[in-house]
């Protein structure tokens, strides 16, 4: 049953998804797939905010969680998007480009050396499928690195997919399964009964739904003041790309702590971001999509310091800024909001939602149709600092300073 065809009888939705990024997309698409009546509300476009202005990296785990019950739930959930990730050409029709040759992350300094020396023990205890290079070993997967370097930690089934193939390719699922997608509508507020959320005002209008789901990241606090300051906070990232070069770069790369990241994309191009802690407030707490000079020149200066072959060769064809949700213990917020039933988030990604939002909806479909996801979402709670508020220890910004010369 086509979503016009329910508005049209004078039905309302089941559920309104607010958020036509990857993760909203692919909630709208599981629930309508369920059989659920859906209204997604998007404020811009499909793939308008981070969705389409990241690097499209995408797998399974994190040295940033590689220890402890956090760390296995982080594992277990990113194997599980992956797998739905393989299965998208055959599942939706669709191309998304996904190549997983495996990453790099690059190690040039000795602190970076003993971080990923621990996380690859961690990781490795819990099977996962990563090894530490020495330097020749490094340059033996990607010849093109310095041999200034000091090693790398090579981690399988990771890679990369084209982001704005996977945001329409669950658009259009969650279309052909009846969901109404309604872009340039913007959530104004959330509709309540007492505590209980029931629906939300857009455009003005009054929408009543039995559930809500913001997969809002970054914006989520708009629509959630009560949230505590600092469970999710906007962080800007830049990107530079290059014009289309021969292939230079084998497997995509982090370095810095996986602050600075990249890849050459199939026609040639080369892209890299990073460089935070040259912007403006290290860019948190920054909405305004616009990239700075100096982020940029950092950029460049981390791409031929990595890769000195590009020096004087490379060409940057444009560079761009987006919008990440950052929280306060680097783990996203996914599942039901406890102080406001009827309400479930699904934000805050730290910007690696492509590792996150294909299990991500599959995980709040069953949430909501009372299924049990077969995931240990308790390291995800949405209200895990409603009581005592959020202490700022992220670890995609904290200490970035440390690498600043590896990097450079």
């Amino acid at each position: 049953m086509g979503g016009t065809v329910w508005r049209e009888h004078g039905g309302r939705p089941d559920v309104i998804v607010v958020g036509g990024g990857v993760v909203g997309c692919s909630i709208a698409y599981r629930l309508a797939a369920d059989g659920r009546r859906v209204l997604l509300l998007e404020r811009r476009g499909l793939a308008a905010g981070a969705s389409g202005r990241n690097g499209g990296m995408t797998g399974g785990g994190s040295s940033l969680h590689a220890a402890s019950s956090v760390g296995r739930a982080v594992a277990a959930l990113t194997a599980a998007n992956l797998a739905l990730l393989r299965a998208v050409p055959d599942e939706l029709g669709a191309e998304i480009e996904l190549r997983l040759p495996g990453t790099l992350d690059v190690i040039s300094t000795p602190e970076q050396h003993a971080h990923l020396a621990a996380a690859v023990a961690s990781q490795r205890e819990g099977g996962g499928g990563i090894v530490l290079l020495d330097r020749d070993e490094a340059r033996a997967v990607m010849p093109a690195l310095s041999p200034a370097i000091l090693g790398a930690a090579f981690a399988a089934d990771r890679g990369h997919l084209w982001p704005f193939a996977l945001v329409h390719a669950f658009a259009a699922a969650a279309r052909r399964h009846g969901a109404e997608l309604r872009i340039g509508s913007a959530a104004e507020r959330l509709l309540r009964a007492g505590d209980r959320v029931v629906g939300v005002v857009a455009g003005g209008e009054r929408i009543a739904a039995d559930e809500v789901v913001l997969a809002t990241n970054a914006y989520t606090p708009a629509l959630l003041p009560e949230l505590p300051p600092g469970a999710i906070v906007p962080a800007r990232g830049q990107i530079l790309v290059t014009r289309p070069l021969p292939p230079l770069l084998t497997v995509p790369f982090g370095t810095n702590f996986d602050k600075e990241y990249g890849r050459q994309t199939p026609d040639g191009r080369i892209l890299c971001g990073g460089y935070r802690r040259l912007d403006a407030g290290e860019g948190l707490g920054a909405t305004a999509e616009r990239v700075s000079p100096p982020v940029l020149a950092g950029i460049a200066r981390c791409l031929t310091g990595l890769f000195p072959a590009l020096a004087g060769r490379a060409r940057v064809a444009r560079a761009w800024a987006g919008i990440m949700g950052f929280t306060a213990d680097g783990l996203p917020l996914l599942g039901p909001y406890g102080p406001a039933p009827g309400l479930t988030l699904a934000a805050g990604f730290n910007g690696n939602g492509f590792s996150w939002a294909a299990a991500a909806g599959r995980a709040v479909a069953d949430l909501l149709a009372g299924r049990d996801p077969g995931l240990d979402l308790a390291p995800f709670r949405p209200d895990r600092f409603a009581a005592g508020g959020a202490a700022w220890r992220n670890p995609y910004t904290a200490g970035e300073g440390v690498g600043e010369r590896g990097a450079a």
